[in-house]
């Protein structure tokens, strides 16, 4: 969740002391707030900031509300063709997918991160900067000072959906035919696209993280592997 204004005058009460195995709330605080206060914290909690959730109820955040966020295996993968033909003409189509998987984009802490000073993804102009402007509620407030606060450390903000539909191949065919005046028998002409387009919401440069890594100890983890080359070719087949 995100720390608003309504939510500071609790987190500014929080007097209890610190205990080395987590933060205590005071009486009456939603268990699912800050895990910091601003008395005792080196980088206090602001409106805009990320906050994580007190998974088990006990009132303090620590290591037991740790859990496993996401998968990177899909429910399903599936791959299809469809190929057709009319006349002299022919159109095969190749298409491939996954459906229910995760990816932690590692990218996301430079292209994600708001309190750095490189470029970043054009979504997060809807980021939080006041309570006037509260942006999508979902991507937290900018900080240049670099602070590591909560936003910055590893959650399921930085999680994606990985489901994918991609056409991974167009092929368009055409026979003329005898050319006799040429001496050939058949003439074919073909022009295909690799890699046509692919439908996403993943905001990397390819949701298939996976592909080609060999012996991947790390699957569903995106370290900015390059994406797919769209290529286009242009073929004929002469026969004599």
């Amino acid at each position: 969740g995100m720390v608003r204004e309504a939510d500071m005058a609790n987190i500014t009460a929080d007097d209890v002391v610190y205990k080395a195995n987590g933060n205590s709330f005071p009486k009456g605080y939603v268990l699912k707030g800050p895990a910091r206060s601003v008395g005792y914290s080196t980088t206090p909690l602001r409106p805009g900031d990320l906050y994580f959730v007190d998974g088990n109820g006990d009132g303090v955040v620590n290591e037991a509300d740790k859990d496993v966020i996401g998968s990177p295996y899909p429910d399903f993968t599936y791959g299809f063709n469809i190929s057709m033909d009319y006349k002299g003409f022919d159109l095969s189509l190749s298409f491939n997918g996954s459906q229910g998987n995760s990816v932690l984009d590692g990218q996301d802490y430079y292209l994600r991160n708001m309190e750095g000073s490189g470029n970043q993804y054009k979504e997060l102009v809807n980021r939080y900067r006041s309570e006037a402007q509260p942006g999508n509620g979902y991507d937290y407030r900018a900080s240049r000072g670099g602070s590591q606060s909560n936003s910055t450390r590893l959650s399921d903000y930085y999680l994606q959906d990985g489901s994918y539909f991609r056409c991974t191949n167009i092929s368009l065919g055409y026979n003329l035919g005898a050319i006799k005046t040429l001496g050939v028998s058949n003439l074919r002409i073909t022009v295909s696209v690799d890699n046509a387009f692919t439908v996403t919401n993943y905001l990397g440069y390819n949701p298939e993280v996976d592909y080609n890594n060999g012996s991947n100890l790390t699957p569903g983890v995106d370290y900015g592997k390059y994406p797919l080359m769209r290529g286009f070719n242009l073929g004929a087949r002469v026969s004599f």
